[in-house]
């Protein structure tokens, strides 16, 4: 169904309304899908048609909040609004996650005089595949580089970072070879707690949140990968994050830059792509 057709129904939902009660004394709000319980999918993108009116004053707040299973009510959004009447289509990605879980949402709208009503929606999400987005382009240098301190990478925010920075933000970090000052290490640890897992049979190229999980859940991981060579494909598991978070990623080296006699302008060179998980 088209947003304008979504649209047309809500008006006439709302007009119905009227038609029963020519003014009401307290904000009128309608979502659509009207369904109270929705069937999704982990990955999904979900849309809500959301509309409101006040026939007494103007409006003023939409909050909406979520909780999910037993856990605590978080706000997604609160928003200021004015005027008699306001259409809006929210859009989301619907989370992974490491088993089927259901999601409240509860939708509040307010008038200028503090009046309010409010209706909700369950979500009862059901785990699914999803294709990963890649990224291209990462580099980050070897850590005898005489004028690039950036020899490690956060994983999360895709950058690279200095080697003195905080340990929970270098994901990534090349490890010196002992006794040499030239020469690219072709070997990375993982300060932040990560663990590392070199595994070129891994399908990168079709890569899905869940063959990635599966992927490095079936490798041996380990706290430091050597001899790193262009075509690689080297999974990660992220440390220092919540006990309830899991984040993998697919790392394939595309290049390697190890310049004779001097390693200033050492570097990896790396695509990948991600993948998170919340219980």
């Amino acid at each position: 169904m088209t947003i304008l057709s979504r649209s047309l129904l809500l008006l006439a939902t709302v007009s119905l309304l009227s038609a029963c009660k020519k003014e009401n004394d307290i904000p009128v709000l309608v979502i659509d899908p009207t369904e109270r319980d929705i069937d999704v999918t982990s990955g999904q993108v979900m849309s809500f048609l959301i509309e409101g009116r006040s026939d007494n004053t103007s409006l003023a707040r939409l909050v909406i909040t979520s909780k999910r299973g037993n856990g605590f009510t978080t706000t997604v959004k609160d928003s200021t609004l004015s005027g008699e009447r306001f259409i809006w289509d929210w859009e989301f990605q619907v989370a992974h996650a490491t088993a089927n879980y259901n999601e409240l949402y509860t939708f509040t709208l307010f008038d200028a005089e503090g009046k309010k009503m409010s209706t909700t929606r369950t979500l009862y999400v059901t785990l699914g595949e999803t294709l990963l987005t890649e990224t291209s382009g990462h580099l980050f240098y070897s850590r005898n580089s005489g004028v690039h301190p950036e020899s490690a990478f956060d994983l999360q925010d895709r950058v690279q970072v200095i080697y003195t920075a905080d340990s929970v933000l270098r994901d990534l970090q090349d490890n010196p070879v002992n006794g040499s000052t030239t020469e690219l290490s072709r070997s990375w640890i993982s300060p932040a707690d990560g663990r590392l897992i070199r595994f070129n049979g891994f399908d990168y190229a079709n890569a899905t949140d869940i063959s990635l999980k599966n992927a490095f859940n079936t490798g041996i991981p380990l706290e430091q990968v050597d001899d790193i060579q262009v075509g690689d494909v080297i999974l990660s598991r992220l440390g220092s994050l919540p006990a309830n978070t899991s984040y993998y990623t697919a790392i394939r080296i595309t290049s390697l830059l190890d310049d004779a006699g001097t390693a200033d302008q050492d570097r990896y060179v790396f695509n990948m792509k991600w993948a998170v998980f919340v219980e």
